[in-house]
């Protein structure tokens, strides 16, 4: 792990005397370039799933590798652990969450970051680009997607996300509680994760300075400031996701090839 995410990266002359704050989000700047796709998932799941259990989680070094050579990334669970695996050396305290959707509970996962007394919700999985407070009593709107606004608010005793977008409004993400996820809780959820729906279609989403990509089954949507474009991607998507994600074609369709069968097994 020599490239761009590696810890001594920002012991460098650059990032020793920053403060604890500027460290973490110099990090999560670089880190939110990391895509959120399943293709890695569901090609190593359909390889090893079966003769190799233990084996079909991507660990750091994995996802760091891939992404440096084909501009991969990871889901939300192997997103956390690599993250997780850049803050520990650099001495910025976290510890798992898990969240709750709409498609279930314990589905979605997240760090919380402890810093002067204060904690921040730390979210690679939704690519966030900064942390964000929990500020008891109120919400927190602040800039953690490129350009996507996200808030935090309590309801009920429990924490919860919304995104806001000028042209989609405000949307509720998901629920999370507070308090620390042992080690082997989290590997618990991110094993059953790849039973979950999200394992049934193909799904890619990536964000710059200005603009947000999301490929899922046959759709796609380009979003910036202004607008949003949908695209048929019925036809060809291979070409359309090497043009507007940068994955190379063999990839798509290995992944393809190992959703179907993968389907063809739970038949």
């Amino acid at each position: 792990m020599r490239g761009l995410f590696h810890p001594k990266n920002y012991h460098s002359s650059a990032f020793s005397s920053a403060e604890p704050m500027n460290l973490l989000r110099a990090v999560l700047s670089d880190f939110s370039a990391i895509p959120y796709e399943n293709l890695t998932k569901i090609i190593k799941f359909a390889r090893q799933g079966g003769r190799a259990p233990r084996e079909i989680l991507r660990h750091p070094l994995e996802v760091f590798e891939d992404h440096e050579r084909y501009g991969l990334g990871g889901t939300c669970f192997s997103l956390t652990y690599a993250l997780k695996s850049l803050l520990d050396p650099l001495g910025i305290p976290t510890f798992y969450i898990t969240a709750d959707m709409k498609t279930g509970k314990n589905v979605h996962c997240a760090l919380i970051a402890e810093l002067s007394g204060a904690q921040y919700l730390v979210d690679p999985g939704y690519l966030f680009s900064e942390p964000l407070p929990l500020l008891n009593g109120g919400r927190k709107k602040g800039t953690s997607q490129k350009f996507v606004f996200a808030a935090l608010e309590q309801r009920e005793g429990r924490w919860n996300l919304l995104t806001f977008h000028p042209s989609a409004g405000m949307r509720w993400r998901y629920a999370f509680d507070d308090i620390p996820v042992s080690e082997n809780e989290f590997f618990q959820y991110w094993r059953a994760s790849f039973f979950a729906k999200s394992m049934n279609h193909l799904c890619i989403s990536c964000v710059s300075e200005d603009r947000q990509a999301f490929f899922a089954g046959d759709f796609m949507r380009v979003t910036t400031p202004v607008s949003k474009t949908n695209i048929n991607v019925k036809k060809e998507a291979h070409k359309k996701v090497r043009e507007v994600f940068g994955i190379e074609e063999k990839i798509f369709f290995e992944a393809r090839e190992a959703l179907e069968s993968l389907r063809s097994i739970k038949v």
